[in-house]
């Protein structure tokens, strides 16, 4: 694998910048043997101009290569499991069933984001045909699609080595879209990332699909994707991360003359809401999914559960009881970085000062156990910093003492990718107005880990969760966001059936004699 440590400039590898760095084990903080080398500015200046070049072909190519493109990747990713599996788990101290399940749902969705172009359903096709023999005037036809928007930017996730990262979901919405993609490569996954690249870019070149639809590019500070931003070639930005490294981007996207889309998923702390009823009839069972959750690959989910809101009783006692049980039977679990764990430990310190610890888990090197505070709800009020996010395995419950105060600390929420409801089903009314204001997915009698990917998945919502809450980073209407949409007026129907080159099975929106059909 002579291409590890150098950049992919399309088909192209390359190592000119003077920066080296490694990969870290972060089971015992060691590096790996193979420097990688930052991307330079001249670097990633031909990224740019290779994406740009690359897309004006892409975007012509038949619809059905397109598709047949994204499926290969996915075959092509099957034959090379075993190396993929290897470096995903040697970089990120993730268990190897973990590597498993991430693995596949990386193949499924270049299989699902082809199916929605296949479909039709990304294009979303609206026919609205002539009406020549109007009054007074004659009524036009109008065919509206989505096309793509160009090259398109995406920033590698610490968390998801596969599934938000080189073979993520950004970037095969992207590629389903008619995109070209550079990916700025996380700093903590770079022989994934590296060997992910080789093979989407393999798959290409056998598809021949034009060079440059894919460039990867590696960074360990931030002045690569500083120079990708804000460079005018760029029309859109995938982002997963923390509120700071969003709000960052975003920044620096303000400064561009043309004004671009930053899609970025930031924090959430996934709040979880228990009714008295629900913990007095099903605490043991509340109990165990929630610790399960919190429990889940030492918390580094965007969707993890961090904080719990529950009224005073003595069947929350006995719940909490078991939360302790559970955290303390736990095994140590490894956090992905020596960076990420520096940081879950600054933080918890930061916390301990504005809320009682119950359980502190134990420390080994980047291993730990979750951790359980506890607070009230006029603490809560009084401090609203106490809702932010924890990257880990913690989890802080607010002790309400009616369900007024449990109402008021709803209301006190920032946005949240998810909010969970334990509660039995005449409840469900009384906290859906406000659960809804601030989430994009809520759950009834279950957990928010596991993020199904489907066309009917919300994943985004209310800021700071998300930075645009009308798009999804998960599921189909995750193309819309590398797409725009455009009519075209008076274009004979031979023209449209050309330019799309679909086949039978594609869905179209027809409105005749003014209702939808």
């Amino acid at each position: 694998m002579n291409f590890l440590g150098k950049n992919h400039i399309g088909y192209q590898a390359s190592a000119f910048g003077n920066h080296v760095f490694f990969g870290i084990d972060p089971r015992n903080n060691q590096p790996f043997e193979t420097p990688f080398r930052q991307a330079s500015p001249e670097e990633v200046d031909s990224a740019l101009t290779k994406s740009q070049e690359a897309f004006e072909t892409y975007r012509l190519i038949p619809i059905e290569k397109r598709v047949q493109f994204l499926k290969a990747v996915s075959e092509k990713l099957k034959a090379n499991k075993e190396i993929l599996i290897h470096w995903f788990c040697a970089e990120s101290g993730l268990p190897k069933d973990r590597a498993e399940v991430e693995f596949a749902r990386s193949c499924f969705q270049f299989e699902f984001y082809a199916k929605a172009v296949e479909t039709g359903y990304a294009l979303e096709i609206k026919l609205d045909p002539a009406d020549p023999d109007r009054k007074p005037n004659p009524k036009p036809s109008l065919t509206k699609l989505n096309i793509p928007v160009g090259p398109v930017v995406v920033f590698g996730a610490s968390n998801f080595p596969f599934a938000y990262s080189t073979l993520g979901g950004d970037v095969a919405s992207a590629l389903a879209a008619g995109c070209s993609v550079i990916v700025k490569a996380h700093a903590m996954h770079p022989h994934t990332s590296s060997i992910s690249a080789h093979f989407i870019l393999e798959t290409a070149k056998e598809q021949d699909m034009p060079d440059g639809i894919l460039c990867h590019l590696l960074a360990e500070d931030f002045t690569v994707g500083q120079q990708l931003v804000q460079d005018p070639r760029v029309k859109a930005v995938g982002f997963t991360g923390s509120i700071a490294g969003g709000m960052a981007l975003q920044k620096l996207i303000s400064e561009r003359k043309e004004p671009i889309s930053l899609y970025a998923e930031m924090g959430s702390s996934n709040p979880v809401t228990v009714t008295k009823n629900a913990l007095e009839k099903r605490a043991s069972e509340i109990g165990k999914q929630i610790s399960a959750s919190v429990l889940l690959n030492a918390g580094q989910f965007c969707t993890s559960p961090g904080l719990l809101f529950a009224e005073e009783s003595a069947n929350l006692n006995t719940f909490k009881e078991e939360l302790i049980q559970a955290f303390l039977q736990s095994e140590l679990q490894c956090m992905l970085h020596p960076g990420i764990s520096k940081r879950y430990f600054e933080r918890i310190e930061e916390h301990a000062a504005l809320v009682d610890v119950i359980y502190a888990g134990k420390r080994e090197g980047n291993f730990i156990q979750p951790t359980l505070a506890e607070t009230t709800a006029a603490n809560f009020l009084a401090n609203p910093h106490i809702q932010e996010e924890i990257f880990g395995s913690y989890l802080t419950i607010v002790k309400c003492s009616d369900e007024v105060e449990l109402s008021m600390c709803l209301q006190l929420l920032e946005g949240q990718l998810t909010n969970s409801l334990y509660a039995e089903a005449d409840e469900i009314n009384r906290f859906l107005p406000v659960l809804t204001a601030k989430s994009g997915r809520i759950i009834y009698n279950g957990v928010p880990t596991g993020v199904e990917v489907s066309f009917a998945q919300q994943h985004g919502g209310p800021f700071p969760s998300s930075l645009n809450s009308y798009f999804t980073s998960v599921g189909w209407d995750a193309i819309k966001r590398f797409q725009r949409p455009v009519t075209f007026q008076n274009f004979p129907q031979e023209f449209i059936s050309k330019k799309v080159e679909l086949n039978e099975n594609v869905h179209f929106l027809h409105f005749l004699n003014g209702k939808y059909e």
